[in-house]
């Protein structure tokens, strides 16, 4: 089904680059000032919606709630990494509960641990 979205999306916004910007593609070249962290970009993308339509195919309802859950958290702590955004204590929570949440939901004999 992602194959078929993909390709339709292909040939959509190839008639749509080939009707707005037909001469520079004709006289540079479709990929002029494509450099690698362009195509790096793109290879990324691909991945992660290959990643999210594994995903989304063979998980179920709660591990697909738990894998946004932990996105969120992770964007945050990156975004706090590389961009020096400052998380509150109520963030802080936030992911604590959501390791808890995974930890107990994916935890096998944790009764067997705690006592």
């Amino acid at each position: 089904m992602q194959v078929q979205l993909a390709l339709v999306s292909l040939v959509i916004l190839g008639i749509y680059a080939v009707i707005i910007d037909y001469e520079k593609i004709r006289d540079n070249g479709l990929l002029h000032n494509f450099t690698t962290g362009a195509f790096v970009s793109v290879f990324n993308s691909a991945i992660g919606g290959l990643t999210v339509a594994a995903v989304l195919k063979y998980a179920d309802s709660v591990l697909k709630s738990y894998a946004t859950a932990i996105s969120v958290v992770m964007t945050g702590v990156l975004s706090m990494i590389l961009f020096g955004t400052q998380l509150n204590a109520i963030y802080g929570l936030g992911i604590v509960n959501v390791v808890c949440a995974v930890l107990l939901y994916n935890g096998k004999n944790l009764d067997k641990l705690a006592c």
